[in-house]
């Protein structure tokens, strides 16, 4: 997943309109008002953007005390079955932050250390070729922090050029019903791609990371990654509705999720994510991971200070940490420069699980496809320019 913003405000053209008819604009309202409009915001959304079914969005704030929850459209697009508030989808990225907060965990049980080296637990036949730059084989200089924080050099299957054959994207836009191993993952980074630098010495979005990661971590545990998931994260946070896709007990029932204009949700190529993102969970699930996170709850502070860490530069106003970034949006528009950062999860199809830590509030919300990555966090933007109009009783 490459998430590039550019963040346009056509709506606000600050030349040429008077500062009264801003002022106006920007006037404070009443939470039932901010409510109709967001609500009338999504349904513009779904109106003028064929590629979706269904706009799902969470508000939650313990400044305000506004929690507002918003499902506008239908399961897919063949189906009149309305949304609901409560409907699972598929979470994209959002497994990467999940997967980094296992790591996380361990480190507080003492169990590893962020700077361990992988190749304390994975094979030669995994991680040959997929550090050799120049000649060199650079597989013992990768740490832990290296493929948590994008920074290992390994190229990106999902979505990073290859030097022979068909993008992975283009082969399952051809044919929705392939199906992938982690270790077929890993094997065509191998074999149609190469390494774009030495560890530690450039930012690069990987999923091929967080697969190696998956494999690791079932390496260290002992178990399958799905049932890691469950032990370690989903339990204790009494997600019940959140699973590993294709390794649950029952059928998956998700919103749909397009590619292409494809519907993958009832697809097999929806298993290229694995560990880098095949989780289906809720908003309400969602929520309780990410307060969990934030009260304290689950990490210590130096472990999530660690991972909160933004220091690697993702693209303009976009900072990523371990499995999580922060958007500074002064950075990504002068009209935006009272607007506070917020911080999370986020994936390539429009979901994303978000924190404004200077006002104590919550953002989720799930679009649904592929490439609304950036068209998602847009729409964040003009939520946020509704909701910070409201008045505070």
């Amino acid at each position: 997943m490459k998430l590039v913003i550019r963040i346009v405000l056509g709506f606000i053209l600050v030349a040429g309109i008077g500062f009264g008819v801003l002022a106006y604009m920007n006037r404070p309202i009443s939470k039932e008002a901010v409510t109709e409009k967001i609500e009338q915001r999504l349904t513009n959304v779904l109106e003028k953007n064929d590629s979706l079914s269904s706009a799902l969005l969470t508000i939650y704030s313990g400044e305000t005390g506004y929690f507002e929850q918003f499902a506008v459209g239908t399961t897919n697009r063949s189906s009149d079955q309305p949304v609901r508030t409560d409907s699972p989808y598929h979470a994209a990225s959002i497994g990467k932050t999940m997967n980094a907060v296992i790591y996380g965990l361990l480190v507080d049980e003492g169990k590893i250390s962020f700077d361990n080296k992988i190749d304390s637990w994975l094979e030669d036949d995994i991680l040959k070729g997929l550090f050799v730059v120049n000649g060199t084989d650079y597989s013992d200089k990768v740490t832990l922090k290296h493929l948590l924080s994008h920074t290992s050099g390994v190229g990106d299957y999902f979505e990073g050029p290859v030097r022979s054959g068909k993008p992975l994207l283009e082969m399952i836009t051809a044919n929705p019903d392939l199906s992938f191993t982690p270790e077929e993952l890993i094997a065509f980074a191998r074999d149609h791609q190469d390494p774009v630098g030495t560890p530690g010495q450039q930012f690069y979005y990987s999923d091929t990371g967080y697969v190696l990661l998956g494999l690791i971590l079932e390496a260290i545990e002992g178990k399958s990654y799905s049932d890691i998931l469950e032990e370690r994260i989903f339990e204790p946070l009494g997600m019940k509705n959140s699973y590993l896709m294709f390794y649950q007990e029952k059928p998956a029932d998700i919103l749909g999720i397009y590619l292409n204009g494809i519907d993958l949700s009832d697809r097999n190529a929806l298993s290229v994510d694995w560990a880098g993102g095949g989780v289906v969970t809720t908003m309400d699930d969602l929520l309780a991971f990410m307060r969990a996170l934030e009260n304290g709850a689950f990490l210590s502070d130096e472990v999530y200070g660690q991972m909160t860490d933004f220091s690697h530069r993702y693209d303009k106003g976009i900072y990523y940490g371990m499995g999580m970034m922060r958007f500074d949006f002064s950075e990504l528009s002068f009209l935006l420069g009272s607007m506070t950062d917020v911080y999370g999860g986020v994936g390539a199809t429009g979901t994303y699980v978000l924190y404004d830590k200077a006002k104590d509030t919550f953002f989720i919300a799930n679009f649904g496809s592929l490439g609304f990555a950036e068209k998602g966090i847009e729409e964040l933007v003009k939520i946020r320019m509704i909701y910070d109009r409201m008045k505070v009783e």
